[in-house]
C-alpha cells in the first residue's frame, strides 16, 4: 500500500526528466550496467542504490553502522529512554563495507549514488573507488552545509528540490539498497523501488543507521523492543504512514 501510494504521488514530470537528463554523470571503472556488457552477462550484473545522507541529518559522526535506536538514549534520572538532540551520519567507508558485502553475495558492479554530502569528498573519492562504476547528479552541493532543516531554510536553489526528486527517480530503477531508514528519502526510494522491482520479492536492502522499515523514528527501536511488539504487517504499514505524518491515509480503522 505504502509503496502504491508512493509510485502514484511521484511520477516525473517533464522538467524533472530534463534536469535528471541534465546532470547524470557517470563514471566507469569495469564492465557492467550503464558502462557496456554484453548481453548475457548483464542478467548477472545488478544495479545497487545507495544514499550517503550527511547534510542537515550530520550532528554526530559515526565511522560504523548503527547502532540500533540511535534517536533515543538511557535516561537515567526519569528511568526510560529518551529521544537524543542529535542524529549520526556515517562517513562514506560504513556505506563502501555494506556494498562490498553486496558485491560479493550479489555481483553488483554498478552503483547509482545519492548524497547531500556539502564538502565534495564523496562525490570526490569516486575516481579512486575502481571496483565499481558510479552515477550520480552532478550539481553543486555546498548549500547542503547543516544550518539547520533543509525544508525551512530560505536560502536555497532550485538544486535542492530538483536534485532530492531526481535522485529518488534514479536510484529507484536499482535492484538493491544501501541507505538510512531513519531517512525520509531513504524510504521513499526503497518504496519506488519495490515497485519498479521485475520480481515479487523484496529488493535486499541495508539500513546503516539501524532503523527498518518496521520500526520508525519516533519510538524505541532496539532489537529487544522490535521483537516484542512482533508487529503484523498492517501496523507496519500504519507506523510507517505515521513517521511520514501520513497516518490518516495508511491505515483504516474500521
Amino acid at each position: 500500500i505504502a509503496t502504491a501510494v508512493t509510485q502514484v504521488f511521484s511520477q516525473p514530470t517533464p522538467q524533472l526528466r530534463q534536469y535528471l537528463a541534465e546532470h547524470v554523470k557517470v563514471i566507469c571503472h569495469v564492465a557492467g550496467p550503464y558502462c557496456g556488457y554484453d548481453a548475457e552477462e548483464s542478467v548477472k550484473t545488478p544495479t545497487a542504490a545507495m544514499h550517503v545522507r550527511h547534510g542537515d541529518s550530520c550532528d554526530r559522526v559515526r565511522s560504523e553502522i548503527g547502532p540500533f535506536n540511535s534517536m533515543f538514549a538511557w535516561d537515567a534520572k526519569k528511568g526510560k529512554l529518551e529521544r537524543v538532540g542529535f542524529r549520526y551520519c556515517y562517513t562514506l567507508t560504513v556505506y563502501l563495507d555494506e556494498l562490498r558485502k553486496l558485491q560479493r553475495k550479489y555481483g553488483v558492479r554498478t552503483v547509482l549514488l545519492a548524497t547531500d554530502n556539502a564538502d565534495g569528498k564523496v562525490i570526490g573519492s569516486l575516481q579512486r573507488e575502481k571496483d565499481f562504476n558510479w552515477v550520480f547528479l552532478d550539481y553543486p552541493r555546498s548549500q547542503f552545509k547543516k544550518k539547520g532543516w533543509m525544508e525551512f531554510r530560505r536560502d536555497v536553489d532550485e538544486h535542492v528540490p530538483f536534485s532530492i526528486a531526481a535522485a529518488i527517480e534514479l536510484l529507484s530503477s536499482a535492484d538493491m539498497f544501501i541507505g538510512n531508514m531513519g531517512s525520509h528519502v531513504s524510504r521513499t526510494i526503497y518504496d519506488k523501488m519495490i515497485a519498479s522491482a521485475a520480481t515479487s520479492v523484496l529488493p535486499p536492502f541495508v539500513s546503516v543507521d539501524g532503523y527498518g522499515m518496521c520500526c520508525d523514528f519516533t519510538e524505541d527501536c532496539s532489537i529487544e523492543d522490535i521483537q516484542r511488539r512482533r508487529r503484523s504487517i498492517r501496523d507496519c504499514i500504519y507506523w510507517y504512514g505515521k513517521c511520514t505524518g501520513g497516518d490518516q491515509w495508511f491505515y483504516h480503522h474500521g
